[in-house]
């Protein structure tokens, strides 16, 4: 098939260096490809032209810059929407950020004027399975049946859509299947020595069979032989390129060597040939959740729950899509599920829903689950370090370090452990933890997740200790790791804000009352993570009307949801004013409803989730009774105590850059100033250091703006017994201390880039 001004012919090896994710350095998100024009008005383009554009987007594709190779494809489709090659890319392109809408009508279109193409067709029939959308799939059907394919590849192609969208179905033609059935036993079993010399004998006389490469393969990946594996598993594809589970071995491979990027591609090749394929679809699911892009995660997890609705493992991949997603309720359902299933033997699922109880305040339920764990496997790490952690928030921190310590002396290399163990415990000079540690770094083949959670352990031990010079260059290390896993887009931030500030902008607050609306009464405190708001709730929390919710985050994420299509999409938005009042009064009335059956017989509840300064104005409407604390500290302290920690995986990604610290710390600003220019008496500003400077005076001025007569239970706050679940928990159990005040000031020197851009913004107090 020729292209505009000779460009190459299609070839049908091209896909392989498709279906998979299009991300790392210098690509911007699935938002910005959404934005890049397929089609816009321009003049008319010469062959010529043509040619370059389409060169051009090439070179962008080669060099890992989908986003801009899908603009200069678009100038070439407006104008000659006749040309399949270009339509062909951009529905790659879109397939590669899941955008499976546009890279369907690209594809379809492709199709369209290439009905004899293999190539084409081949990438229509892998985006309708990657999308997994029924409407899609009988459109396809429809339109292979008319195309000019050979009937061989037409059957193939209608087939993962059949007879084989949960499995494959290799040749075995003239193979003994008792020979290959104990093969198969003798993989699962580990058994690799006996089961490589039957199929090695196999293939000396059946060479051209693509199952018995990927039995190979598989055996050669268990026996950790990773380059002759993926040799293998390459040749049972090229054998018979729609073989699913050669791709599914193949993505096991790369996931055991923990390059993720192959990985993807892979699991999503056996997508795209089996559909319904559970083990590709679970550990797809799992695998982007690792990554933190459990936003993606979620319609492949629930795509395998459906086509396998008893099946454990793919509850679980889904109930801890949705944990990571914070859809706590509709996980916990979900798992329940898979608990009661594997009738209460799956440790993985057990842990899990002990993990989500604790997040819906069924902590008494959580510590039964993980008991029940510990008593099918007593050296379940997992569940030992879970069991440490309900021991900590709970302020039992004697029997927690003896949990943590039995967890330790099992994984002596998991950094993740050391790290929260470290949380809530004072390393004390000479204590041979520091040491053990720094060992544990040494190690070459330590894992990058392992060894920045160790950086960051060792940064707090050292600050125990009182050694910060030694202390700085590990939570630096910490920092860089977690960014070079994590990258962060600032320009993500101020979109949201913007968005935000557009969407609000010019609402008649003080002239609007919302009817229905609930006449709850619940706090909310909120600012800057480590600026005060644990001690702050805390305090309140003290008053024997309130209990203390912690950071539940549900009423923030239902007001992202009522303003914006996506949560990734912040130019597709719905402006206050446009938004029906019944819809503002559901977000009171469904927040005050969760609480009430987490918090039964409550009477006012405190919400300490960090973003509710993103929409208070939204929050007084649906609330009109809450009382909202803004927090607020030196940003210098703040911003420093933000960069000792780490934070969950996916969660606070701006923290990890001390430029970016700044920087977000000054659209905080920006919000709190745009609703003190918008709604100047709806939230109250607590200052820290003034609070920890006179304790008595401030917490009576804090308790009376939440509305409530005084207590001198408030003042005692560290006498409380509730959970505490934050990086503060051990903090909290302790009296007001000044000792933090002004800490920055130890890494002056180390912290300039951050202490530049804040003074830059005008952001230092005076």
């Amino acid at each position: 098939m020729g292209r505009a001004g000779d460009c190459p012919l299609f070839s049908i090896s091209a896909p392989r260096s498709t279906s998979g994710p299009l991300r790392g350095k210098g690509r911007r998100s699935p938002d910005a490809a959404a934005k890049a024009p397929a089609a816009m008005t321009t003049a008319p383009l010469s062959a010529a032209e043509i040619k370059s554009l389409y060169a051009d987007g090439m070179a962008k594709l080669a060099a890992g810059q989908p986003d801009a190779a899908l603009p200069l494809f678009g100038r070439i489709i407006d104008a000659n929407p006749g040309l399949a090659e270009p339509l062909w890319q951009a529905a790659r392109i879109f397939g590669d950020f899941d955008m499976f809408d546009r890279a369907l009508d690209h594809a379809a279109a492709a199709a369209r004027l290439k009905p004899a193409e293999p190539v084409v067709w081949a990438t229509w029939a892998d985006l309708v399975a990657l999308s997994g959308q029924v409407a899609a799939e009988k459109v396809f059907l429809e339109a292979v049946k008319t195309s000019q394919l050979p009937p061989a590849l037409r059957i193939r192609l209608q087939d993962r859509f059949g007879a084989q969208r949960r499995a494959s179905r290799p040749d075995t033609t003239g193979l003994p299947a008792p020979v290959l059935a104990q093969a198969s036993r003798q993989i699962a079993e580990g058994a690799f020595g006996p089961a490589q010399k039957a199929v090695a004998a196999l293939l000396a006389k059946h060479p051209k069979h693509a199952v018995l490469h990927n039995m190979m393969g598989s055996l050669l990946s268990g026996m950790g032989q990773g380059g002759p594996a993926i040799a293998a598993l390459r040749m049972a594809q090229k054998i018979d390129p729609f073989y699913a589970e050669a791709w599914l071995n193949e993505a096991n491979e790369w996931r055991r060597q923990e390059k993720v990027e192959e990985a993807q591609r892979a699991y999503r090749a056996a997508i795209a040939r089996a559909p319904d394929l559970e083990q590709a679809l679970v550990r797809y699911a799992a695998l982007l959740n690792q990554q933190m892009l459990a936003l993606r995660a979620l319609p492949f997890a629930e795509r395998a729950v459906a086509a396998h609705p008893k099946s454990v493992p793919a509850l679980v991949a889904l109930g801890n899509t949705l944990t990571l997603l914070r859809e706590h309720d509709r996980a916990v359902t979900v798992l329940e599920r898979a608990a009661a299933l594997s009738n209460r033997q799956s440790t993985e699922a057990l842990v899990l829903l002990a993990q989500v109880y604790t997040h819906v305040n069924r902590d008494a339920e959580a510590a039964v689950l993980i008991d029940r764990v510990l008593e099918l496997r007593p050296d379940h790490v997992i569940a030992l370090t879970r069991k440490a952690s309900l021991l900590q928030t709970a302020g039992d921190f004697a029997a927690a370090d003896e949990a943590f310590r039995r967890a330790l002396a099992l994984a002596p290399t998991d950094g993740d452990l050391f790290r929260s163990f470290i949380l809530g415990y004072k390393v004390r000079p000479g204590d041979p933890i520091v040491g053990q540690m720094q060992a544990a770094m040494a190690l070459p083949d330590l894992p990058d997740r392992s060894r920045l959670s160790f950086a960051f352990a060792l940064g707090k031990a050292l600050e125990d200790q009182k050694d910060h010079v030694a202390a700085f260059p590990y939570i630096r290390q910490g920092n860089d790791l977690v960014r070079k896993l994590f990258p962060f887009d600032m320009a993500s931030r101020r979109a949201e804000v913007a968005a935000v500030q557009e969407a609000m902008r010019g609402f008649d607050w003080a002239g609007t009352r919302i009817d229905g609306a609930s006449t709850g009464a619940p706090i909310f405190v909120t600012g800057m993570p480590r600026s005060g708001t644990t001690l702050v709730e805390q305090i309140i929390a003290s008053h024997s009307r309130v209990t203390g919710a912690g950071e539940v985050a549900l009423l923030q994420s239902a007001c992202q949801k009522l303003i914006f299509a996506r949560p990734d999409r912040y130019d597709e938005m719905r402006r206050l004013r446009d938004i029906p009042a019944p819809e503002i009064a559901a977000l009171g009335h469904d927040f005050l409803r969760v609480m009430a059956d987490r918090f039964p017989g409550a009477d006012i509840i405190t919400d300490k989730s960090i973003t509710t300064y993103m929409y208070i104005g939204l929050v007084k409407l649906a609330l009109p009774e809450a009382r909202i604390m803004v927090v607020r500290r030196d940003p210098r302290d703040t911003l420093l105590s933000i960069y000792k920690n780490r934070f969950p995986e996916g969660t606070h990604l701006y923290a990890y850059d001390l430029r970016d610290l700044a920087e977000h710390y000054a659209t905080f600003v920006e919000m709190v100033e745009f609703w003190r220019t918008e709604t100047p008496d709806w939230f109250t500003e607590i200052t820290y250091e003034t609070l920890v400077a006179d304790p008595e005076t401030e917490s009576r001025r804090l308790i009376a703006a939440c509305g409530l007569d005084w207590q001198d239970a408030c003042l005692n706050f560290h006498e409380n017994k509730r959970k505490v679940d934050t990086l503060s928990v051990y903090q909290v159990r302790q009296p007001i201390s000044g000792g933090s005040v002004k800490a920055w000031q130890r890494y002056e020197a180390e912290l300039a880039p951050m202490i530049d851009v804040l003074r830059a913004r005008g952001l230092l107090p005076d």
